[in-house]
């Protein structure tokens, strides 16, 4: 028992975030705001690193991490786990990193997002996780909310909107626009190869396990703007946004 609660009190000594700021020099990279989600050393926790690639300081720089376990896949304990905070400035060339150390075992998915000086950006990965170390972390979709997905919509920043739910289901009702490739069928996956890998998609269906397994096929096959619906069409109905039949 004694054992059990120090590794416990461990994983969460070391959830405490870190942040420091160092100077970098790129000047190849096109001015603007850069985050990163990388793996810490030893495999601890992982470091969102925000860079700043233009020419002007990034004052009140706004973060947010959230872990939460994975839908698809072993997510046996996952403690979810939300931190926030803000950085003074970010001056040209230079890059902020945080320490974030989620706490659990199984698949886990790890989404951030920073705005500064009137621009947002968000990245999200997901690993595995065993205590406090973090494996095989990978690139993943992005979980957006209807509220968000909306806007977006409504500014044409989405290329192709997909419901992977099945046919009988998507008459009834789906988003504006959206197309309707199946994910029990397969449908979908013969589909991706026709996709444009520079084109922006958003993903949903009726529940989590088909709109995950679905987005994280699009990224598998190398499309890097995927976008999944958080809480997928009945979230979007409950918001009173419009729908098509």
């Amino acid at each position: 028992m004694k054992r059990e609660i120090i590794v416990i009190f461990l994983g969460l000594m070391l959830s405490i975030s870190a942040i420091s700021v160092i100077g970098v020099k790129n000047n190849e990279l096109e001015n603007g705001l850069i985050i990163n989600l990388v793996q810490a050393p030893g495999f601890i926790g992982l470091n969102l690193e925000i860079e700043n690639t233009g020419e002007t300081t990034m004052n009140d720089v706004e973060w947010s991490i959230r872990s939460k376990p994975a839908i698809t896949g072993t997510g046996l304990l996952i403690l979810e786990k939300f931190e926030m905070g803000s950085i003074p400035e970010i001056g040209p060339g230079e890059k902020a990193s945080i320490k974030f150390t989620p706490f659990g075992l199984g698949n886990i998915y790890i989404n951030a997002s920073v705005q500064a000086n009137g621009i947002f950006e968000r990245t999200q990965q997901r690993a595995f996780i065993f205590l406090i170390f973090m494996l095989n972390l990978k690139e993943t979709y992005k979980d957006i909310k209807p509220v968000e997905a909306y806007q977006r919509l409504q500014d044409n920043e989405f290329d192709l909107v997909i419901d992977v739910v099945g046919l009988d289901i998507y008459s009834l009702g789906h988003l504006p626009g959206a197309v309707n490739y199946v994910w029990a069928d397969g449908t979908l996956n013969s589909k991706i190869p026709t996709l444009d890998p520079n084109w922006t998609y958003l993903v949903y269906c009726h529940t989590d396990p088909p709109s995950t397994a679905s987005a994280q096929a699009l990224v598998d096959a190398g499309i890097k703007d995927v976008y999944r619906l958080e809480g997928n069409y009945r979230a979007w109905v409950n918001a009173g946004y419009p729908v098509e039949t």
